[in-house]
């Protein structure tokens, strides 16, 4: 019979219960893990951020070397979850599109005129084909010319108007 193949094996998974995880007094994230010495200024990594946002988070250096992999957010204490998920939402900040009001386009150059929940935006985007991505049940995700993310949790619950428009750049 043929083993199967676990690709946690090769996963650094960090241990839930001996992991924690909370802010320093400059509110960087500070990784403690029994038996090290604290690693701080923690950068957060979702390895799916799609399709399993709160599962399997790299937890890496300002340098980029990844420390270990949180498996499951829940599965943390409350304090170090809540720290996490704190870490989370800044590194993964991003917009909600609720209306949009324009898309011109000048030089092949697509600027979008919205409302979202942090209030008014106008962005350029580079490439509709590129920087335009429409996953299931209508979510769309949209990246600017600087690298800033948008999110339309579901374009069929737009206005009439706005859903045009998102409709002619998908």
């Amino acid at each position: 019979m043929e083993n199967s193949y676990k690709l946690t094996d090769e996963l650094n998974l960090l241990d839930p219960t001996t992991a924690r995880l909370y802010h320093d007094e400059f509110d960087d994230l500070v990784l403690e893990i029994a038996g090290r010495d604290p690693e701080r200024g923690i950068l957060v990594v979702r390895c799916f951020p799609i399709s399993a946002g709160d599962r399997f988070i790299a937890l890496c250096t300002r340098k980029e070397k990844e420390l270990g992999i949180v498996e499951d957010l829940a599965a943390l204490d409350p304090d170090s979850r809540n720290a996490l998920a704190d870490a989370l939402a800044r590194a993964y900040f991003r917009p909600q599109i609720t209306a949009v009001y324009a898309i011109t386009e000048e030089h092949h150059i697509p600027r979008w005129q919205v409302d979202t929940d942090r209030g008014p935006r106008t962005f350029e985007i580079r490439s509709s084909r590129r920087d335009i991505r429409v996953l299931s049940q209508g979510r769309v995700l949209i990246r600017d010319a600087d690298g800033n993310q948008y999110e339309i949790p579901n374009y069929r619950r737009l206005d009439v108007d706005s859903r045009a428009l998102v409709e002619d750049q998908v």
